[in-house]
């Protein structure tokens, strides 16, 4: 615990007034003295009592293309009776929030940072800090490691055309029901997606941009092989990436031969966020 710049300024005109206390042996003084002096220690006990008890924990993420904004959840809990004030969320060194919460409430903290490297991103250190009741002392917690990490997709390239030949892996092409000729749905926009695809109406709504998925027809399937690309790995797959995520947005049967892993042609969410993650973990 130490004292804020208030608390600094308060400490040297009680110091002054008690010197000019004994200077002049004025009890008026003397009492005025000692009782702002009981007022700072009194408040020691409020400040530590307004952070002690609190429970920080992970409330979630969601995966983001590596060069965009990671947003991220954190829960402060209050187990306790005592409603809590002026407490101050401090992530990487930052002091971003102050809030103020109930008893036996728990308050989610919306937190957001830039990424710029695929793969697994290790939540920053959190701590919270008060200076309740009189704004003269700061206390802190500890450094709470949340131990939890986010995954974050390669960035994209720019558009490029799918590879001239594809097919199984016997060199055939096969078909699939998929297209874009009737509308089956919304689903939540992904970076790559049409912009001819955005359902702009429930946006306006204020209920989140989504986009159109439209199927029906007859489409190939793709098998997006690492043999396609060429230059650094970095260049290669983030060119996967786009060719993954032009073809989801398409509507097409999509799947990977990499060199670790190979990946057989489908198309819905939980195939394509595992294409993104293997090309992340890579």
């Amino acid at each position: 615990m130490l004292p804020t710049r208030h608390g600094i300024i308060f400490s040297i005109v009680l110091f002054a007034m008690l010197l000019v206390s004994i200077n002049y042996s004025n009890s008026l003084a003397y009492l005025m003295s000692f009782m702002l002096f009981s007022t700072v220690l009194v408040s020691m006990l409020h400040t530590h009592r307004n952070l002690a008890g609190i429970c920080i924990s992970y409330g979630g993420c969601m995966p983001v293309f590596a060069g965009n904004m990671l947003h991220y959840k954190i829960q402060l809990s209050n187990s306790t009776k005592r409603d809590r004030y002026d407490i101050g969320i401090d992530i990487a060194g930052e002091q971003s929030q102050r809030k103020d919460f109930s008893a036996n409430e728990t308050l989610t903290i919306e937190c957001s940072t830039l990424v710029q490297q695929r793969g697994w991103y290790t939540l920053p250190v959190v701590q919270v800090n008060t200076r309740f009741p009189l704004g003269l002392l700061f206390t802190w917690s500890k450094p709470v490691v949340l131990e939890k990490k986010c995954l974050v997709y390669p960035r994209p390239s720019a558009p490029q055309e799918f590879p001239s030949s594809y097919g199984r892996d016997d060199g055939k092409p096969s078909q699939s029901r998929i297209s874009s000729d009737d509308y089956s749905g919304l689903r939540q926009y992904r970076d790559g997606d049409s912009l001819r695809h955005i359902d702009w109406k429930t946006y306006a709504r204020g209920k989140g941009l989504y986009s159109k998925e439209f199927q029906g027809g007859e489409m190939p399937e793709i098998i997006f092989r690492w043999e396609d690309t060429s230059g650094d790995r970095e260049g290669r797959i983030s060119l996967l990436t786009r060719w993954v995520i032009d073809a989801n947005a398409q509507g097409l049967k999509y799947g990977m031969n990499l060199p670790a892993s190979n990946i057989p042609p489908s198309n819905d969410e939980t195939h394509f966020d595992k294409c993104l993650a293997s090309l992340a973990l890579m």
